[in-house]
């Protein structure tokens, strides 16, 4: 069979898959032995505990620093259960599909072209008249008239895949976040979705042993998805290296703990590492040259919260893969309170476009405006509570906390809340708790709407704003989306963020 004649029936075989009827009647066929098997739900029952009665998992917790109003504990009812299952095992046999393999192999075989230079006449008179723009000051137009119209569903076929480090991957990374990430099962969703996601170094998490034995974990979990998921495709091999490259790990930023922690998740298998510190300084040029000069070649870095031109082309030249910046912003932090400082790492994207050549990725509140932070320059977009929050997938598994009116949720704080701080024993005499920057806050069973409550449907709700951003700008890649001169990004008003919603 010749390649197109192959691709072609590819094509066909996606088109099935994607029918609401016949598509259903695969994903029953394929789990129905599954389902029969008396140990099918055993495994999410023994990772849904609280924590110290699970590991190396973070099971649901609670601490002194909460002040959550809860009632109970309670258990998904196993038809909710089974029936998110279906929808989880759906969209990730969607994400593995060999017609989207095809694209993904495209883009892992092509050099990463970073952003250039383009017009922009908002950004341009915000910088000339000293304003700090943040991602909500910002919108995009509509263009693209001239051309036809984009296919949503070839968008989907082909990812959108980006070279985000050395592999080919989705655009959307998992974040530092302990309460949404400390979990086998949340890495591992996201992995096999072809996402970066890390292992928190934060929480319960501070300990090396227990962030290793969760990379182990992860692994496992990966090959048995990979003995279920693909079991003897041709490919399977290939698609399971993507999948375990996807699985990276958080270091310190001082060079000497971070070679602590990465000699021990190396030889878990972890070869992808984020370097991370929040505060501005040299430590992660430091760290990144000593993970590169250990490791070589033979593992993917990526370094931040970079704050500057200057401190992105030092981490480049120290050997980054990537590099995260965003600080403050998110839906739990206040740094940007506390510090005093505007949150314009939107301006700092676009400067570094045509001054470095290796992928940014955004954190603080990117993951609410997609199109934006891609036209600004954005190859990834970090995301916590609105992939992996309230999710089956996240820390508790399918236990949750019940309020007084019912509704179900987990705690969700960020690395620098008074909970996180609290696990990782950082307290000072009366239990004071030394520069909070983050509140903790609730991760409701269903933070999206009407969402069945697995990771997989949260991402691929994100991942549709990723199409429509490259649709209603007409175009067919996000490479082509970022260089389109010149930006059709513009400044708006309240009036139009009022109008931009359902009202």
């Amino acid at each position: 069979m010749n390649e197109g004649k192959k691709i072609l029936n590819l094509l066909e075989d996606f088109k099935i898959l994607r029918d609401p009827v016949s598509g259903i009647k695969r994903i029953k066929d394929k789990i129905r032995n599954l389902e029969q098997d008396t140990d099918y739900l055993k495994e999410w029952y023994e990772f849904s505990r609280e924590d110290g009665d699970v590991y190396p998992d973070q099971g649901l917790l609670t601490t002194p620093h909460d002040y959550l109003n809860f009632q109970s504990r309670q258990m998904l009812p196993q038809e909710k259960i089974l029936e998110a299952l279906k929808i989880r095992f759906f969209l990730l046999e969607m994400s593995n599909h060999p017609y989207r393999i095809h694209f993904l192999r495209q883009v892992q075989n092509q050099k990463f072209m970073a952003p250039g230079k383009v017009d922009c006449k908002a950004i341009e008179f915000a910088e000339s008249s000293g304003l700090s723009l943040a991602i909500g000051d910002l919108g995009a137009s509509v263009v693209g008239s001239e051309h036809e119209r984009q296919s949503r569903t070839q968008r989907y076929a082909e990812g959108p895949f980006v070279k985000l480090g050395k592999r080919a991957r989705i655009l959307f990374t998992g974040s530092d976040s302990p309460d949404v990430w400390n979990s086998s099962f949340a890495i591992s969703t996201m992995a096999a979705s072809f996402g970066l996601a890390t292992l928190s170094r934060n929480g319960v998490m501070a300990d090396i042993k227990r962030q290793t034995a969760l990379a182990k974990k992860t692994f496992k979990k990966l090959k048995d998805l990979k003995k279920i998921l693909l079991g003897k495709r041709a490919d399977a091999d290939e698609v399971y290296d993507f999948w375990k490259n996807n699985v990276g790990a958080v270091l310190e930023p001082r060079a000497e703990k971070a070679l602590l922690r990465a000699e021990q998740l190396y030889e878990a298998g972890v070869r992808t590492f984020r370097i991370y510190s929040p505060e501005p300084g040299t430590e992660i040029i430091t760290a990144t040259k000593a993970i590169r000069k250990h490791f070589g070649k033979e593992v993917e870095i990526f370094a931040g919260q970079v704050v500057d031109v200057d401190q992105a082309k030092k981490v480049e030249e120290a050997g980054a893969d990537g590099i995260f910046v965003g600080i403050g912003g998110g839906g739990r932090c206040i740094t940007g309170i506390r510090s005093g400082s505007a949150i314009d790492w939107p301006m700092l994207v676009w400067n570094l476009r045509g001054e470095i050549n290796i992928p940014v990725i955004v954190e603080g509140g990117a993951s609410d405006h997609v199109a934006v932070a891609l036209l600004l320059g954005a190859t990834g977009i970090s995301t916590s509570r609105v992939v992996s929050g309230g999710t089956i997938e996240s820390p508790g598994g399918i236990l949750y906390f019940s309020d007084q009116s019912g509704r179900l949720f987990k705690p969700y704080g960020g690395e620098a809340s008074a909970r996180t701080k609290f696990l990782e024993g950082k307290i000072l005499p009366f239990n004071i708790t030394p520069f909070i920057e983050g509140e903790t806050t609730r991760a409701d069973l269903s933070y999206i709407k009407d969402a069945p409550p697995t990771l997989a449907y949260n991402l691929h709700l994100l991942n549709e704003e990723a199409i429509l951003s490259m649709v209603f700008r007409n175009v067919g890649s996000v490479g082509v989306l970022q260089n389109i001169n010149p930006s059709p990004l513009k400044r708006v008003t309240n009036f139009n963020l009022f109008q931009s919603g359902t009202h």
